[in-house]
């Protein structure tokens, strides 16, 4: 008999490791498509630029209006760790606004920078959770956080009715909402957010909780947008704040499709056409993603710098994965 349960033992040892072998297969190849997606859109894109005409375009930006730019977006950053520590004390956990806000740029650097190693809300999971009693709780409010990001998206929407043939582009948005809310990892995603929903209930129960949580979203997505403005408007691309905004969330949305790394390819080729169609050249949206990119970069890059002293983080997010 104990031989018996030996071997049944070792016949599903087999079974399991023959089934996770099956799944990373798969896994490799779903990896190497969404490094494979954004890198033929954006070289697709850059084979259509005249180069002649975009290098001015670039070399027109001064360095006063980048750094006006990364400025309203490091704001965008610091309005994510005002709302974060608020969910956070909602539970009861105290963590300063300093840490948190580096936390913030830590989370965007592993997420521009590290997509394929460890994400960057996995670093911030694992990270918020040191040295915390209500450790589910510190972990959960990280979900919570992207999730009122989220939501405040939806709000910004009615910005794209300034857009210039914003018809079309509702039609299409419903139609590629409509296929993403039938994908596989949307039932994946859900389950997440159910998951969240139980373990802070208090965060969602509460209607002030709510409007305060969405209030910060807001303000955060704003200044994002006020950053992507002012880079529209160095360029020469003659659009109101609110054209801006309307280019901005709807690319963020098409960015949110699993089909690149973090974006990559989509968010440039978004924002391009969205502009292109508000009436700029070809070669100023192609500079306006190129450059609301290297911003965003550039900006996370602080948190780079943050994780090079504490290299622990990265360490404790493998192990969280």
């Amino acid at each position: 008999m104990p031989s018996l349960e030996v071997e049944l033992r070792d016949s599903k040892l087999t079974d399991t490791k023959g089934q996770m072998e099956e799944k990373r297969v798969p896994n490799k190849w779903w990896t190497l498509l969404r490094w494979l997606v954004p890198l033929g859109l954006i070289g697709f894109m850059l084979s259509q630029v005249n180069w002649d005409a975009i290098l001015p375009l670039l070399a027109r930006v001064s360095w006063t209006s980048l750094l006006a730019s990364a400025s309203a977006f490091l704001l965008s950053q610091f309005i994510i760790a005002i709302r974060w520590q608020y969910l956070l004390r909602v539970q009861d956990v105290r963590i300063s606004l300093t840490r948190l806000t580096w936390l913030v740029l830590v989370g965007a650097f592993a997420s521009n920078f590290l997509p394929t190693t460890v994400g960057g809300d996995v670093v911030k999971m694992a990270a918020v959770a040191q040295g915390q009693a209500k450790r589910a709780a510190a972990v959960a409010s990280v979900a919570a956080d992207r999730l009122f990001n989220l939501t405040a998206m939806f709000f910004w929407l009615p910005s794209a009715l300034t857009l210039a043939g914003w018809h079309p582009l509702a039609e299409a948005g419903a139609a590629s909402t409509s296929a993403l809310m039938r994908a596989p990892f949307v039932e994946k995603m859900w389950g997440r957010v159910k998951r969240v929903f139980e373990a802070g209930r208090v965060w969602f129960m509460s209607p002030r909780t709510v409007m305060v949580a969405l209030a910060l979203s807001w303000l955060s997505i704003g200044a994002s947008f006020v950053s992507f403005w002012i880079v529209t408007l160095a360029l020469g691309i003659t659009v109101s704040f609110w054209q801006a905004a309307g280019v901005a969330a709807l690319s963020y949305f098409a960015a949110l499709l699993p089909i690149s790394v973090n974006g990559f390819g989509l968010l440039e080729g978004s924002v391009t056409a969205l502009l292109v169609a508000q009436g700029a050249s070809l070669e100023q949206g192609v500079a306006a993603a190129v450059l609301i990119r290297f911003v965003t970069l550039a900006v996370s890059l602080l948190g780079g710098a943050r994780l090079l002293s504490q290299r622990e983080l990265l360490d404790a997010a493998r192990d969280a994965k």
